[in-house]
């Protein structure tokens, strides 16, 4: 029998939602600026004076993240409700097609994939721990959306390794390119059969993918042609990124 994972949402703690603000305020990214959406999420860290040492910031951090977390406690545990209730009903049938579009069973000792809510400005994932966060207030369609999205990420990567057991593991994140490429593949996977007939959102990966020009015709419109082949998997997967390679690296 196939073993499918089930997402479990609850509240983060106040401790990790302090570190992961920490981390996004003062994190350079090339894809996204993370600082700016930390202060999106959190308006009173926006006239930090540039003078004060980041001890003395990551001060400031804590005492406002602690503040908004202890006032938003019960909405963060009502959304946990939300989402569980929302996701539900796509679960085994997502994670079911995932594994036989990836070719690949999802570990049988991940039972459950735990998706934190907090007050974030962006989800962060652990591929070894099979975990993921998600911000409060989110939409109906960006919470399937999200929850697919992440998921997606982890049994790719377990197919990654079966394909392409050389890759070093720190590669499977920001900056690289076997990382970049996991990014894009979401697009032309999630926006095609048997996904499509699943879900009603619209995949859409970082901005700058859509950027990428291939003479006349745009480079991510070309991966989406070479997942619609009739190839295997593997052969999508491989030939997918060797394009991509040359517009990224």
């Amino acid at each position: 029998m196939m073993n499918l994972p089930k997402i479990e949402f609850k509240e983060i703690s106040l401790q990790d939602n302090i570190d992961m603000i920490k981390w996004t305020y003062f994190e350079e990214s090339e894809t996204m600026s993370m600082r700016e959406y930390t202060i999106q999420c959190f308006p009173e860290l926006k006239d930090i004076s540039t003078n004060l040492s980041q001890s003395e910031v990551n001060k400031i951090i804590e005492e406002v993240v602690t503040k908004n977390y202890n006032e938003s406690l019960d909405f963060l545990k009502e959304e946990a409700k939300r989402y569980n209730k929302l996701w539900k009903e796509y679960n085994d049938k997502y994670f079911k097609e995932l594994s036989l579009y990836l070719n690949i069973n999802w570990p049988n000792e991940i039972k459950i994939i735990e998706a934190t809510v907090g007050i974030l400005p962006v989800f962060p994932r652990n591929l070894d721990e099979f975990s993921f966060s998600i911000g409060i207030g989110i939409e109906d369609s960006k919470i399937i959306e999200v929850c697919a999205h992440e998921t997606l990420h982890f049994l790719w990567f377990e197919k990654w390794k079966k394909i392409h057991p050389e890759t070093p593991k720190e590669e499977y994140d920001s900056p690289y390119l076997v990382w970049q490429y996991s990014e894009m593949v979401t697009d032309p996977i999630l926006n095609n059969k048997p996904f499509s007939n699943i879900f009603s959102f619209t995949e859409y990966g970082y901005d700058y993918f859509y950027d990428l020009v291939d003479n006349d015709s745009k480079v991510m419109d070309n991966l989406r042609n070479i997942y619609k082949e009739e190839i295997t998997v593997e052969e999508k997967i491989n030939k997918g990124f060797k394009y991509i390679s040359h517009f990224l690296e």
